[in-house]
């Protein structure tokens, strides 16, 4: 069954704001950042049952789950979400260093 994917509020500002800070250092890196983000953010729709349950969702007592993708240069990123009526909602994007997300930080 294919879900759809909604990106949400929360979501579109981390993607505006790492794709902004990289695009500041390399244009072309921005753009491959993204293509990187769309591809791992397209395969939820069918495959987001095999993504792992985050630590913060374990804390908070929600079931959100997280899938990883990685730029060129190996940098590891994270689309932290939660399933819910046949979609896929996207809370946020999360890069390297960047601590775990609150309770607070999870509206949309």
């Amino acid at each position: 069954m294919t879900f759809r994917v909604v990106l949400l509020h929360s979501a579109r500002r981390d993607v505006e704001y790492i794709y902004d800070w990289i695009a500041a250092r390399s244009q072309g890196g921005a753009a491959r950042w993204y293509t990187a983000f769309l591809d791992a953010a397209n395969t939820l729709a069918e495959s987001h049952e095999s993504c792992s349950i985050t630590a913060e969702g374990e804390e908070i007592g929600l079931a959100i789950r997280q899938r990883f993708f990685r730029t060129r240069r190996g940098r590891v990123y994270r689309i932290l979400f939660v399933v819910v009526e046949g979609e896929v909602r996207i809370l946020r994007v999360r890069g390297p260093g960047q601590r775990p997300v609150g309770r607070d930080e999870l509206s949309g």
